[in-house]
C-alpha cells in the first residue's frame, strides 16, 4: 500500500513538472509576441500565434530530450546544468529559423514567427527553465527521519520517567546539543522542581532557554561553564544538589577527533571522571553517562575515549552511594554534525551525495529515542549497568541515501549522483552492539538490555587514569597510536570488551 502511494505521488509530481515546463514554453512564446508588437495585434492576427504554440512546445520538448535536460527535470539546477538548457534553447531557436526559411509564405506564418520573436522567446524560455529548476530545489519534499530507521520507533515508559523525575532537581550537561536539548524538553515535560542546563556555549544555551523558560512549576537555570573544571562543577553541584546528572557533553565527530586526540581525551574521558567524582562527593542520586556503540572494541579516538569514560564511571559505581550507569546507542539521525544533515544539504544542492564506502553500515536512532533511552536508564539504574538499546538491524548507508533522495521526490543516479570517497581514519565498516544472550540480560523494558561488563580492577583503573592524565598533559605531542596503547596490550585489546 505504501509503495503504491509513493508511485502515485511520484507520477503526480512528474505530471506537475511536465505541465510547468509546457507553461514556460507557451508563456515565453506569447510574451515574446506581445513585446515584439508593443502589445498591439500583429498584421497576421492572434490566431496564428495561438495555433503556433503547440508546435513551439513540441520543438521545445524535443530539445529537452535531446540535451538530457530531463535528468534534472524533477531535480535541481546548478551552474553545471546551464549548458544543457542553453543547448536546448539554441536548438529551439535554430529549428524555428529553419522553419522560417523553409515556409517563407504568408500562409505558413504560424510556422515562421519573426526573427526577433524567435530570439526573444528563446531567451525567455531559458530564463524560465532555469528559474523553474532553481525553485524546485527550494521545494523538495521534507524527509521524515522516522522513515529512514527501517524499524518501528521504540517507546519510552513515560509514566515511570515522570514518576522518577517529578519534583526533583535534574542537571544536564551538553544541554545545547542535539541530545542535550531533547533531553531538556523531555525532562521538562516530567515537571521537575529545577532543571539545570550546563553547556560551554552560551549561544546554544540562550537559544534553548528562549524555548524552555516559561511560567510553570519548573525553575530552569542556565549554567555556562566547562563540566571538566573541577572547582566550578563542584560549586554547581554543592549549590543545587541535583538528584540526577545526565552527562551528554562530549566531542563526537570521528574524523575530527582523530586529528585532535588530546582534546578528545580531556573532554570525553577526563572531564567525565571529574564530573563523576564530584557527583559522588555531592551525593547525587543517579548519574547517567551518554556513551556510544563505537566504544565496543574501539578503533577510533572517539571509541577509545568513550570506553575510558565507561571504565571510570563503572569503577566509581562500586565505591559510592551514587547509582552510576552508562547508555550506549548508535548514530543519532539528524543530530548536529551527523551524516543525515550533510546528505540533506547535498541533495538540496543538486548532488553529488558523498558516502565513504558502499559497504558502510550503521545502527540508527532518532533524537527522541536516544533521549528517551537516557531517561529510561535513569529510572532503571541500580548502579554499575551499561544499558544498550536494541536498534534492529544496521542500515546500509547507500540504502539510507537512496531512500532520502527518493523521499525528496528525486531519483538516485538520474537526478542526484552518489559518489564514494573512501573510508576515513577511525571508521569501521560496521559497528557492533553485542546483544547476544551470553553478553546481555533483559530489563523491564523489552528493547533495553544490560551488558555484562567484565569489571576492570582498581589497579588497572588507576593505571589508566594516570596514563590518561599524562597523555593529556602532552597537548600537541599526543598522537593516535599512543592513545590506542591505553586500551591495548601487545596488539590484543585488553579493555575493549563491551
Amino acid at each position: 500500500m505504501r509503495g503504491c502511494c509513493r508511485r502515485k505521488a511520484c507520477a503526480t509530481f512528474r505530471m506537475k513538472r511536465f505541465l510547468a515546463d509546457t507553461l514556460v514554453l507557451g508563456l515565453a512564446y506569447w510574451v515574446a509576441f506581445l513585446l515584439r508588437f508593443d502589445f498591439q495585434e500583429p498584421v497576421f492576427g492572434w490566431i496564428p500565434v495561438l495555433t503556433g504554440m503547440p508546435m513551439m512546445c513540441l520543438v521545445g520538448w524535443g530539445a529537452l530530450v535531446l540535451f538530457g535536460c530531463l535528468r534534472v527535470h524533477s531535480g535541481t539546477v546548478t551552474l553545471k546544468s546551464l549548458p544543457r538548457f542553453a543547448g536546448a534553447v539554441a536548438v529551439m531557436v535554430t529549428v524555428q529559423l529553419v522553419m522560417r526559411w523553409i515556409w517563407n509564405s504568408p500562409e505558413a506564418i504560424w510556422l515562421r514567427p519573426p526573427i526577433s520573436v524567435t530570439l526573444m522567446a528563446g531567451t525567455l524560455t531559458l530564463l524560465g527553465w532555469l528559474a523553474l529548476r532553481y525553485m524546485s530545489r527550494l521545494q523538495l519534499r521534507p524527509i521524515e527521519v522516522t522513515d529512514l530507521l527501517g524499524r518501528s520507533v521504540n517507546e519510552v515508559n513515560t509514566p515511570r520517567v515522570r514518576e522518577a523525575l517529578q519534583g526533583k532537581t535534574v542537571l544536564i550537561t551538553g544541554a545545547g546539543g542535539s541530545i542535550g536539548s531533547e533531553l531538556s524538553r523531555q525532562v521538562l515535560a516530567a515537571e521537575p522542581q529545577t532543571l539545570l542546563l550546563v553547556d560551554i556555549s552560551e549561544a546554544a544555551l540562550y537559544v534553548l532557554c528562549e524555548e524552555l523558560i516559561q511560567p510553570g512549576v519548573t525553575q530552569v537555570v542556565p549554567l555556562v561553564g566547562d563540566c571538566g573544571d573541577r572547582g566550578w562543577i563542584r560549586q554547581v553541584l554543592r549549590t543545587h544538589q541535583p538528584d540526577f546528572v545526565l552527562h551528554a557533553a562530549a566531542y563526537k565527530h570521528v574524523p575530527m577527533l582523530e586529528q585532535n586526540p588530546c582534546a578528545a581525551l580531556k573532554n570525553n574521558a577526563l572531564a567525565t571522571r571529574t564530573l563523576a567524582e564530584e557527583s559522588a562527593a555531592s551525593a547525587v542520586g543517579t548519574f547517567v553517562l551518554v556513551s556510544t556503540d563505537k566504544a565496543v572494541r574501539p578503533v577510533s579516538v572517539l571509541g577509545i575515549t568513550k570506553r575510558l569514560a565507561e571504565i571510570f564511571v563503572h569503577d566509581l559505581a562500586a565505591k559510592s552511594q551514587t547509582r552510576f550507569c552508562a547508555v550506549r546507542f548508535g548514530n543519532v539521525l539528524d543530530s548536529s554534525g551527523s551524516a543525515v544533515p550533510k546528505f540533506r544539504r547535498q541533495i538540496q544542492q543538486g548532488g553529488p551525495v558523498t558516502i565513504t564506502d558502499p559497504r558502510m553500515k550503521r545502527y540508527f536512532m532518532t533524537i527522541p529515542e536516544a533521549s528517551g533511552l537516557v531517561l529510561q536508564a535513569a529510572t532503571l539504574a541500580k548502579g554499575g549497568e551499561l544499558f544498550v538499546l536494541d536498534m534492529g538491524h544496521p542500515v546500509l548507508m547507500t540504502q539510507l541515501v537512496e531512500t532520502m533522495i527518493r523521499r525528496s521526490g528525486l531519483k538516485p543516479g538520474r537526478d542526484i549522483e552518489i559518489v564514494f570517497t573512501g573510508i576515513r581514519p577511525g571508521e569501521k565498516l560496521e559497528e557492533s552492539l553485542d546483544l547476544d544472550a551470553e553478553t546481555t540480560e533483559r530489563t523491564a523494558h523489552n528493547r533495553i538490555f544490560v551488558s555484562r561488563i567484565p569489571r576492570v580492577s582498581a589497579t588497572e583503573v588507576e593505571a589508566l587514569l594516570v596514563q590518561s592524565i599524562a597523555l593529556a598533559a602532552e597537548e600537541g605531542a599526543l598522537d593516535v597510536a599512543r592513545l590506542h596503547t591505553l586500551l591495548t596490550e601487545e596488539g590484543n585489546n585488553k579493555h575493549e570488551v563491551l
